[in-house]
């Protein structure tokens, strides 16, 4: 262990210290109001002592929650004081799992215990995790660029959030044996009143504004047990990186309606989300031992493409459909839902969840968007420029001739070169694909639960049932090149023929490849799944308690894929395109599509879970738990089929995951503390790589398997450690190895000299050893409070290669709040307070699908070309908030 990492450890000890002293002479302290860590006290109080509102509900079977499950809870107050930039970032308070979220308030990357395989890359960052609300998946499919987080903001109707890690999630959620994150709305019973809330900042250091307005308002409606509550929000902001146009514009209204009707309830609710969210772009770095950007970058840089609306086909016929940039990624939900919960008397109990959803979300946004010369060999191909002759680059937005380069026998020389920041990569420009991706997925999803509760333990029995169906149209809707810069500026590229003939590689609005089909292929699938559990508690004695339950999954998944096929008459001279003009080379090459490519492949697998909890006192508990489960391929799998030979020899097979945790929870007088060492394997790893092929069309070779695993301690204390000062600490120490890995290598395109290597055994990739979040919160009064939170982030190999480390880093955020009178709150808020730079993500030199493949780079290639060039995403810099509330 390195002298950074030992320090880390030695400061977060003093948490440890803290609570000994607790332990050794509690005193009497007040309880703040700052995040408490565990339910612990409801954990480990008699069952009926809590009210509802304390009582878990994540991650448990039994009509009593156990102290032998590993989950954290955050209220609605806590984050109030918080200003996170997504749903994941509340996560970062938890530990045993690894927050992703520099790409900004979509696309972010969440996993707990070590269990990350296929889940580091944006695409699919909830791989192995459910993100609920209320009770349910937001969704329950992924694929590649679709996932919960487009579709689910906290605001203020946010209760509370139940962080459950490994352990039950195997037989309680849906397909996600790494974790259920649930975060729960407030009803008009629970949370009563009106409130408002305004809240203006400054991002991106202070350069680029944010403002947001919510609204929530509940109660009891007349003098009947029936109950409303209704809220929502709005926000704009520019984001932390100005890309001349809003990141961020959009809001949800959402409500629910409860009867309360004596032996039960019933529970409408809904939610409209309309939101518009971008994401920022991985920016030139250097220097592999301490990545930095590379000279003339600034860490404020946008590389987003600018305001450019154009038309385009998405196939050959087809007909004509508008891409503008400042769209971004348009994401609407419109969700529906029943609950029930109903006591029948003597113990039985009857709940269940039905919800319809339709989700759909249109991208015009970037996509491999990363600095390559501007004779990339791919990247031409992508701007249909195989010809020879003189080619010539001018800015779209001014005119001004930045390049020209000669082309001769196939060789492109550059013989001019104005372009900008050429000190970062000699005829260096940036990639952009205006991404064309519209998936929409309508689902029906219902759990249903039946629990009889004895004097010395309860049974529950339920199923889970969800139908999903999913068309996706889209992929490219064209390729330009743009200038290497902040707000980078399109290029308009012509082509002098050797004849003196002039004709327009680029469109009037700068894109080439119009109707190409780049990055995606259409396809409809239906995905079936249906569950069945069982589980119970019984306590042997009045100190040793039991639990345990089971879990069946079958899922189905059937579809057809569209297949790309080049159009035959784009090789000809004489052939005009879509517009029928042979000078105009941006649309003679749109594809079309044979026909569908049909599958159905179905998997079923059982798994389990058992613990044994001893209680030596009301506030003293120990477990030890045993899971096992599996996951199932998400559809990325299924959408990967487009030959015969791939479907006959594909088959899903699910991951294997064993877990064991054990967890000792310890409450009193002003203090919580929850120690829980824990082990995971992860076995059966797909590991799926994109190839190219000479046309410029994608390809996936067959998948190669592989094993990781991980082993760690996970801490949580929350002492008081004056009536004034709370001090909470969550802290994750762990070791992960990755085993038997290997990769393709791309040798040339296409397939056919395609090679297999074998990756050395070593440190599993992006998997840190150390992860912490502390927060200090002081209250000299009833009325003021302030927060110090500082995070660190430990350093973790960049890829399974271990190539070389992203470097550890810190952050500190500070948070005060002063409630002016009952009613009127106002608070500030800075993040990042000293402006730390940590890296989140890498992605490696060479052509434009070249730095997608982040586990090819090795540390051979690093000792021959130190000096290369790559490309890296930083956490988010420095930000300020301005925050009124006020409650009615």
């Amino acid at each position: 262990m390195k002298a950074q990492d030992l320090l880390v450890t030695i400061i977060h000890g003093s948490a440890f210290g803290a609570l000994a002293v607790a332990l050794a002479a509690p005193a009497a302290a007040q309880t703040t109001d700052a995040m408490r860590m565990p339910a612990t006290a409801a954990a480990l109080n008699d069952a009926s002592a809590p009210s509802s509102e304390d009582i878990i509900v994540t991650g448990t079977l039994s009509a009593r929650a156990p102290a032998s499950v590993a989950v954290s809870t955050l209220t609605g107050d806590a984050v109030a004081q918080l200003t996170p930039q997504s749903a994941a970032d509340l996560l970062r308070n938890v530990p045993g799992i690894y927050v992703n979220s520099a790409l900004g308030e979509i696309r972010n990357v969440v996993y707990s215990r070590g269990i990350s395989a296929n889940s580091n890359e944006a695409a699919s960052g909830y791989y192995y995790v459910s993100l609920q609300e209320d009770g349910l998946p937001v969704t329950n499919v992924t694929f590649n660029n679709y996932g919960p987080d487009f579709f689910y903001r906290q605001d203020l109707g946010l209760q509370r959030l139940e962080a459950l890690r490994g352990g039950t999630a195997t037989i309680t959620g849906p397909n996600a044996p790494g974790g259920i994150f649930n975060y729960i709305s407030k009803t008009g019973k629970n949370s009563p009143g009106a409130e408002v809330r305004a809240r203006v900042g400054l991002e991106g250091d202070g350069r680029n504004p944010y403002y947001r307005g919510d609204l929530i308002f509940g109660g009891k409606i007349g003098s009947q047990d029936l109950y409303y509550s209704v809220g929502g929000f709005y926000r704009y902001s520019i984001g932390s990186r100005d890309p001349g146009y809003p990141l961020n514009r959009g809001g949800q209204i959402k409500g629910n309606l409860v009867w309360d009707y004596g032996d039960g309830d019933v529970q409408f609710y809904g939610k409209y989300l309309d939101d518009h969210n971008g994401f920022n772009e991985f920016l030139p770095a250097r220097n592999f031992d301490k990545p930095d950007l590379a000279p003339g970058i600034s860490r404020y840089d946008s590389f987003l493409i600018p305001r450019s609306r154009h038309d385009f086909v998405e196939t050959l016929g087809g007909p004509k459909k508008s891409w503008d940039g400042r769209n971004l990624v348009h994401s609407t939900a419109i969700v529906f839902g029943i609950k029930n919960e109903h006591d029948f008397g003597d113990g039985w109990t009857i709940r269940n969840n039905l919800k319809l959803s339709q989700n759909k979300a249109q991208w015009n946004s970037s996509a491999v968007t990363f600095a390559v010369p501007i004779t990339d060999f791919l990247a031409n191909i992508l701007l249909n420029k195989p010809a020879d002759g003189l080619y010539s680059y001018r800015d779209h937005a001014t005119g001004q001739l930045l390049a020209q380069v000669q082309q001769t026998a196939g060789v492109p020389t550059v013989t001019l070169n104005n372009l900008p920041n050429q000190q970062v990569l000699a005829d260096g420009v940036l990639t952009q694909t205006a991404f064309n991706f519209n998936p929409r997925v309508r689902e029906v999803m219902d759990q249903f639960a039946l629990s009889k509760r004895f004097d010395r333990g309860s049974v529950t029995l339920g199923g889970f049932f969800a139908n999903s169906h999913v068309k996706q149209r889209g992929g490219g809707a064209g390729f330009a090149l743009a200038t290497l810069e902040d707000q980078p500026h399109l290029l308009d590229i012509t082509r002098t023929a050797p004849d003196g003939l002039v004709q327009q590689v680029t469109s009037p609005e700068g894109f080439a490849g119009i109707g190409q089909r780049f990055l995606g292929n259409p396809f409809d699938t239906k995905q079936l799944q249906a569950s069945v559990f069982g589980g119970g508690d019984f306590e042997i004695t009045e100190a040793l308690k039991i639990d345990g339950g089971i879990r069946y999954d079958y899922i189905r998944a059937k579809g057809s894929n569209s297949v790309q096929v080049g159009n035959p008459l784009s090789a000809s001279p004489t052939y005009g395109g879509i517009d029928g003009d042979v000078n105009t080379l941006y649309d003679n090459f749109a594809a079309t599509y044979v026909r569908p490519f049909n599958y159905r492949f179905s998997l079923d697998y059982v798994s389990f879970s058992g613990a044994l909890t001893y209680t030596f006192s009301r506030d003293t508990a120990i477990y030890a738990r045993y899971s096992q489960g599996k996951k199932a391929p998400d559809l990325t799998f299924f959408q990967a089929y487009d030959t015969l030979d791939e479907l006959n020899n594909l088959t899903p097979i699910p991951q294997k995951i064993q877990q064991i945790e054990a967890g000792l929870r310890h409450s009193g007088t002003g203090f919580n503390v929850v120690l829980t060492p824990f082990y995971s394997k992860l076995s059966n790893v797909g590991s799926a790589q994109l190839g190219t092929r000479a046309d410029g069309t994608a390809y996936t070779p067959p998948t190669l398997f592989s094993s990781t695993t991980t082993y760690g301690i996970e801490f949580e204390g929350d002492v008081d450690l004056l009536d004034t000062l709370n001090l909470r600490t969550a802290l994750t120490l762990q070791k992960s190895r990755s085993t038997d890995f290997s990769l393709y290598v791309f040798n040339g395109p296409g397939e056919a000299d395609d090679t297999i290597t074998s990756v050395p055994d070593g440190d599993q990739d992006n998997t840190p050893k150390i992860m912490s979040t502390s927060a200090l919160t002081y209250k000299p009064t009833e009325r003021l409070s302030g927060m110090l939170t500082w995070r660190y982030m430990g350093k973790r190999p960049a890829n399974r290669y271990n190539a070389f480390n992203l470097p550890g880093y810190h952050e500190v955020d500070m948070a005060v709040n002063f409630d002016v009178t009952d009613q009127l709150t106002v608070g500030a808020n800075v993040n990042n307070i000293f402006n730390s730079r940590g890296v989140l993500s890498f992605s490696p030199s060479g052509s434009v699908l070249a730095a997608l493949d982040r586990q090819a780079l090795t540390k051979a290639q690093i000792a021959a070309d130190p000096n290369q060039l790559f490309s890296i995403l930083q956490n988010p810099p420095r930000s300020f908030f301005l925050t009124a509330g006020y409650k009615f």
